[in-house]
């Protein structure tokens, strides 16, 4: 599958860095060694709400916490037990029937953990 129609690119040997993509000019990375968990449950938006993404990939580094929003979110689950997971960005929704077997990320949201104050 190209780039242009995945959400993720993946790599067989260990990544260093793990790098989200939230629109074509915004790339954060964050370094795979600062991973604490990571979480794979149902959206419980998705309940009420049949347009909403049917998973929610929560996973916490020690400087933010990512919530990933989408479908067939188990295979990203995969690449990061695996440490192989490169790089996550959002795509358009004209992708989102393409490979229904394949991921299909709707929204990246990255919230930033902040220092005490001293």
């Amino acid at each position: 599958m190209s780039h242009e129609n995945s959400c993720y690119t993946a790599s067989s040997k260990y990544n260093g860095c793990i790098e989200f993509q939230t629109d074509e000019y915004h790339r954060h990375g964050f370094s795979s060694s600062q991973l604490i968990d990571y979480k794979l449950l149902p959206n419980p938006e998705a309940e009420d709400n049949k347009s909403a993404a049917s998973q929610r990939l929560s996973i916490a580094f020690s400087t933010a916490d990512v919530v990933i929003l989408g479908s067939n979110l188990g295979f990203l689950a995969d690449r990061l037990r695996e440490s192989e997971l490169a790089t996550v960005r959002v795509l358009p929704k004209r992708y989102s029937g393409v490979e229904r077997h394949m991921p299909y990320v709707t929204a990246i949201q990255i919230t930033e953990i902040e220092e005490p104050k001293k």
